[in-house]
């Protein structure tokens, strides 16, 4: 097709088809009164505005936090119900307005698809019965983030432009939680997990509790996207039952890891293009010992503009006093019950599902809840990576990436069950040298396959996703289904014996 020029957050990009009918009326909005002071910024500094808009954003929601517990009364503390109930509707309205007001600064007209998408999903919620709400919210909340993948790509494609997809994304996820948590009231108490019981919501929620959530402050913009249910336990105080624990150490610890984070992308990752991995003519200059360590470098460093923005999110949530997780041994507060990453879990993962569940976190669990618990076991795994997919967009690489990823977590479950009781038989011998082989040659197994899996997803198209991969002649594919059908022949597990199988 045709492909026009344009620009977005002042960044230029392509444009698949022409203008559409309605862009002149869009362009004939008025700017917005902080643009004029965000483009200044951007000529000076060389970003450009929608990262600003979006970074400022995320640093401004810390100090917003603390200010958010300083001035609310917490709802714990008051003896009457009215006093109670005020104090909720409080915290619950501040949560929905300042969370608003980030998504005007940073998306400006845009926050219309928040409000539109959000407010469908509420009317849903209201006339759907509880047996079929799950599905009728999931097809409407997917389905409108699809479309709005599809429009991105024809107006920007192949554009790491920030707009408004990426609130979208957590919205989505917020709507299904809150649906899925509706249709476990509606069914059988026998049928309903531990966890389900707990997180069930049991009539729909009313104008304040369901906006308050849907745009909390601090889960809006990088998540995470936590369910229902550490929202509400946070807004009513009952999570800190009118304790007083200061999160200011670990605001600090998470705004220096933020730091971190940003001096590996920024600062030594600027050396490390992942893009030249999709580059054929780059790949044939140079040796494949050198290309081996490119991949695993660059994607390593690309990974940590995603830390960045999840980290200071983190940092905001327990500013505000959310993601408190009671105390740890020694009696210090701990401030991991809403979070988006363990960064060594997936940095130093030791296998590839402890990669999946510290990465994303918050995205991890909504995928669990809402597909992998709700389908056939036989098509668990694959049902959620493919969910995973469709949610992220409709670029080539990132089906590439995700149902490669599912096949890679399937074969890594069989090398754990077959192969871990042989090299590590007991508890006993989790000190002897065996198992230290066997813990790094599966850390360094993991972690050449997570970042050959990632390609894909950060170039984005098929051509450039197959640079790397035909490089290498798809040998970590073959070697994985060879493996996932070999090893259980080869290595079969051993057969409990009568006495174990009483006891």
């Amino acid at each position: 097709p045709s492909t026009y020029a344009s620009t977005m957050g002042g960044t230029e990009v392509v444009r698949l088809l022409p203008p559409m009918p309605w862009d002149p009326y869009v362009e004939g909005l008025p700017p917005m009164p902080w643009e004029a002071a965000i483009q200044s910024l951007a000529d000076q500094t060389g970003f450009a505005t929608d990262q600003l808009r979006y970074t400022s954003s995320l640093l401004i929601a810390i100090p917003i936090g603390f200010l958010f517990r300083a001035v609310t009364v917490d709802p714990y503390t008051r003896k009457a119900d009215a006093e109670k109930a005020a104090a909720i509707a409080t915290r619950h309205t501040l949560s929905m307005v300042i969370g608003l007001a980030f998504m005007l600064f940073a998306f400006g007209y845009e926050i219309a698809h928040a409000l539109f998408s959000s407010t469908v999903a509420f009317l849903l919620m209201k006339a759907v019965p509880g047996k079929n709400v799950h599905i009728w919210v999931t097809i409407w909340a997917m389905g409108y983030m699809s479309l709005s993948h599809i429009y991105r790509q024809i107006v920007a494609y192949g554009s790491w432009t920030i707009d408004f997809t990426t609130p979208q994304l957590l919205l989505t996820q917020k709507m299904m939680n809150i649906a899925f948590a509706l249709h476990d009231s509606s069914r059988k108490d026998d049928k309903l997990s531990e966890e389900q019981r707990k997180r069930m919501i049991k009539k729909p929620l009313d104008f304040t509790e369901y906006y308050g959530y849907i745009f909390c402050m601090h889960t809006l913009l990088a998540g995470p996207s936590a369910d229902y249910n550490e929202y509400i336990m946070w807004i009513d105080g009952s999570k800190l039952a009118g304790q007083r624990h200061s999160p200011l150490f670990a605001v600090l610890k998470k705004i220096l890891c933020a730091a971190f984070c940003l001096f590996m992308f920024i600062g030594l990752g600027a050396s490390w293009d992942v893009g030249a991995l999709g580059n054929p003519d780059w790949i044939s200059k140079h040796a494949w010992w050198w290309i081996l360590m490119y991949n695993q470098v660059a994607l390593c460093m690309g990974r940590h503009r995603y830390y960045f923005a999840w980290v200071l999110s983190d940092a905001a949530c327990n500013a505000a006093g959310f993601g408190f997780n009671g105390l740890d041994k020694s009696g210090a507060a701990k401030w991991d019950a809403v979070l988006n990453i363990r960064y060594l879990d997936v940095e130093a993962a030791i296998n590839f599902r402890a990669a999946m569940t510290g990465w994303n976190i918050a995205t991890s669990n909504w995928l669990r809840r809402c597909v992998y618990e709700r389908v056939p076991a036989a098509y668990a795994t694959f049902a959620s990576f493919t969910m995973s997919a469709i949610w992220h967009g409709f670029y080539p690489g990132y089906y590439l990436t995700f149902l490669s990823s599912a096949l890679f977590n399937e074969t890594a479950k069989v090398l754990r069950r077959h192969l871990r009781p042989r090299a590590i038989p007991s508890k006993e011998a989790e000190g002897s040298a065996v198992a230290y082989l066997y813990h790094a040659a599966s850390t360094s197994a993991t972690m050449m396959s997570l970042n050959y899996l990632g390609h894909p997803f950060n170039v984005q198209s098929l051509d450039k996703a197959m640079v790397l991969w035909s490089y290498w002649y798809m040998a970590p594919h073959a070697i994985a289904i060879s493996l996932y059908l070999a090893v259980p022949v080869i290595f079969p597990n051993k057969k409990p014996s009568s006495a174990k199988k009483a006891n």
